[in-house]
């Protein structure tokens, strides 16, 4: 597949068309479009609290911003990300930097001068025409018994700006500075390793390659475990004494609050999760079976998982591919297909792999005011382009529904269902695959891909929430301490309930319990098992009750938005994460892939 040099070699037809955020302006008319509404804002920001009509007319001025904001925003990172080293977009976008910089330095800390006036906003907020407002206004007023005193707040305002960040940090050590040595073939020639292509080295046929590609990561990753667990402590630490000083109940009770999620959910959902070890270990059983079979050669799980039990050429033009997802989408309805192909159409997609480009994909946020909901990814011919833009047009037309019917004030649905849509996208084009599909190879291509899928975003996501869940209460208790010995000890306990058997702890065998980057997003990687989990119980409704279903998650769930807490979004349609009939739904979908796979297989590789 072509990797271009430079965006101008690319067909203006596979570059998305960032010009139409502008309509007809100059990114310097927004800028100055917004510093004249942020005069407004500065001159208002005291006497908007004088009545209810000053109020609303800052809550419009703001929703004006926001939309101005958007623009800008989008405009110059989705063209900084198609050339990460062209000055004009880095430069653009100091600029704007420095301007929402020194507006929010002028501006001085809202929630002060909101909760000056709490006692008004109790009133204000059954105003009719705030009812848009209502439950961001509730939300606020309940963050009050949270509140530190206003010089406090402003202090913390002005200097967040020189708080450590403990997620770059992390991903200097990891990606730039540790050694990670070389990989070595059975010939004796030499490869260097680093991060990009370890999933690469580790799916070779030469096992030499595989052993000391994983040997080595793991003596890298061992000769600084203890500075990296020292940072994790820190970072976690520092976000336990927020909670005390904040009076949350606990860490995860503040990390969590926002989407109401309470803790016994989180102890069903680790518990309902843990029990799909034995599927899993019903799953791994025949992958030894297939591999021994395949490979007339023994099985080492800590070498081999990743080696691919079947190749299947199948590659793609960017045509093929979005023929294939259109297809795939079609069943969601006229107005979601008359989308998809408005964004194939009408360039909503920055498609190929360009030096300086950034890597891998997104669908943009911040979405609101903007006729085209972006979608970048790094094309490559293979079946994970297919995937990739399935996937993102998940997020986009989510967006899209989402924007369609709401205001501004509750359009951005939060982080917690931004996955699903998305995901469910992957299992319909996965449906469509094996349907149209007669090559079994491929066939079990596509269900190996799902399984480890699952696995990957449900099982082990799960896994690591629940170490942090343990990690965070046991520094709140001081029964941690700084030092790998302690944190691995943690990860090790937490783990043996998602294991089959009791494992003897060994300190190289728990190194994960300070190389993932997720735990650095302040107790976030259980919102992706939801998002599988919701995805996989949507795609079970669809296939029981037909396409009608569709019409439901079209109109309650991708339409939501932000109205309600996600939970109760959830609920209203069927999926209910307190409730054990959504779990043996969704769970019987996978334990139906993983029982498919193991007939397919055994076909397969004449294995009995």
């Amino acid at each position: 597949m072509k990797q271009y040099k430079n965006i101008k070699e690319v067909e203006e037809k596979y570059t998305f068309d960032l010009e139409d955020i502008l309509k007809g302006q100059t990114i310097y008319d927004l800028f100055n479009e917004f510093i004249e509404l942020s005069k407004i804002a500065l001159k208002t920001k005291d006497t908007k609290y004088e009545n209810v009509e000053n109020y609303i007319k800052s809550v419009e001025l703001g929703k004006d911003m926001g939309v101005l904001s958007n623009r800008i925003h989008n405009y110059l990172s989705n063209h900084s990300n198609q050339n990460l080293v062209d000055s004009k977009w880095t430069d653009l976008s100091t600029k704007w930097e420095n301007i929402t910089n020194k507006i929010s330095e002028e501006m001085g800390s809202e929630a002060v001068r909101f909760f000056k006036n709490i006692e008004k906003l109790k009133i204000w907020k059954d105003d009719p025409r705030l009812k848009k407002e209502r439950r961001g206004i509730i939300d606020a007023i309940e963050e009050y018994e949270h509140k530190l005193s206003d010089e406090v707040e402003e202090y913390l305002n002005q200097s967040s700006s020189a708080n450590p960040d403990y997620e770059s940090i992390f991903n200097i050590i990891s990606d730039s500075e540790l050694d990670y040595g070389f990989a070595t073939d059975s010939k004796g020639k030499k490869y260097k390793l680093s991060p990009a292509i370890k999933a690469k080295f580790m799916k070779k046929d030469d096992f030499k390659i595989r052993k000391s590609t994983r040997d080595s990561f793991l003596k890298a990753h061992m000769k600084h475990k203890d500075s990296m667990a020292n940072l994790l402590y820190q970072h976690f630490k520092g976000l336990t004494v927020t909670a005390k000083i904040r009076k949350y109940k606990n860490t995860i009770d503040m990390l969590t609050h926002s989407d109401k999620v309470d803790d016994s959910m989180l102890q069903f959902l680790f518990d309902k999760v843990s029990t799909l070890k034995h599927t899993i270990k019903n799953r791994n059983k025949y992958y030894k079976k297939f591999y021994e079979a395949k490979f007339k050669e023994k099985y080492h799980a800590k070498y081999d998982s990743y080696r691919e039990l079947v190749k299947v050429k199948s590659t793609y033009t960017v045509e093929q591919m979005q023929n294939i997802v259109s297809e795939a989408l079609k069943p969601f309805g006229s107005e979601y297909h008359k989308m998809i192909t408005k964004a194939i159409n009408e360039r909503w997609v920055d498609y190929m792999t360009v030096d300086n480009k950034l890597s891998g994909a997104y669908s943009i946020g911040n979405t609101y005011g903007l006729d085209k909901k972006y979608i970048l990814m790094n094309f490559d011919g293979e079946l994970g382009s297919v995937e990739t833009l399935a996937h993102e047009l998940g997020h986009s037309m989510h967006s899209y529904f989402s924007d369609k019917n709401n205001d501004i004030s509750n359009a951005s649905y939060p982080i917690i269902l931004a996955e699903i849509a998305s995901i469910f996208n992957e299992l319909m084009l996965y449906n469509y695959l094996l349907k149209t599909s007669k090559n079994d190879l491929f066939k079990f291509k596509i269900l190996d891909n799902m399984i480890d899928g699952f696995v990957g975003t449900v099982f082990r996501q799960i896994l690591w929430a629940n170490y942090e869940y343990d990690l965070y209460n046991a520094i709140e208790k001081d029964q941690a301490s700084p030092s790998y010995t302690s944190l691995s000890k943690i990860y090790h306990k937490n783990s043996m309930k998602y294991a089959t058997k009791k494992i003897k702890y060994k300190k190289e065998k728990n190194i994960m319990s300070v190389y993932v980057p997720h735990y650095y997003y302040g107790f976030y990687v259980y919102k992706y098992a939801i998002g599988q989990l919701v995805a996989n119980y949507f795609y079970t409704r669809v296939k029981n009750e037909g396409e009608k279903y569709l019409q439901v998650y079209i109109n309650d769930f991708l339409s939501a938005g932000d109205r309600d807490y996600p939970l109760e979004t959830l609920k209203k349609v069927g999926a209910d994460l307190k409730d054990p009939q959504f779990y043996e739904i969704g769970f019987s979908y996978f334990k139906e892939i993983v029982k498919e796979w193991i007939k397919l297989g055994k076909k397969i590789f004449k294995v009995k």
